[in-house]
């Protein structure tokens, strides 16, 4: 099972929206990182219940708008701030389903996005607040 282009353009925009990225920070967009690439080698290699539920998943955030926003419009028809917005919304659902398929398009992304070397690179820079940090040292414990 693969993607359509459309659905790769829906589930590009809506790993941009959650993976947005931080120029203060260093982080790149999550964007820039070959998406649809990474999307088609997913599906090409999950079972079939992964990748129907990956395009479901698609289908909920990109349809959102409507029901979110009250707007006729996919998530690729959005701002970038309306687009965070809807996400934003579909994670704090009162439906479990809803909330349960966009954790698993925010996880998916989360597997491409951890996987940059840029990104990866600074995450394993210590930032200067670490610095004071304070090592534990377990004792053993003696028997009574």
């Amino acid at each position: 099972m693969k993607l359509t282009r459309i659905e790769d353009g829906w589930a590009e925009a809506a790993m941009g929206a959650i993976f947005p990225g931080s120029a203060e920070s260093g982080l790149g967009d999550i964007r820039t990182m070959d998406v649809r690439r990474f999307l088609r080698q997913l599906m090409r290699s999950v079972p079939f219940q992964a990748a129907f539920g990956l395009r479901a998943a698609v289908w909920v955030v990109a349809l959102a708008p409507l029901f979110v926003l009250g707007r006729f419009a996919t998530i690729v028809g959005l701002t970038v701030a309306d687009r965070e917005r809807v996400v934003a919304s579909l994670v704090v659902s009162k439906s479990y389903v809803v909330r349960s398929l966009v954790l698993i398009l925010k996880t998916m992304g989360a597997l491409l996005y951890a996987g940059d070397d840029a990104v990866r690179a600074r995450m394993l820079v210590p930032s200067p607040r670490q610095a004071g940090l304070i090592t534990l040292r377990a004792k053993r414990v003696q028997a009574a």
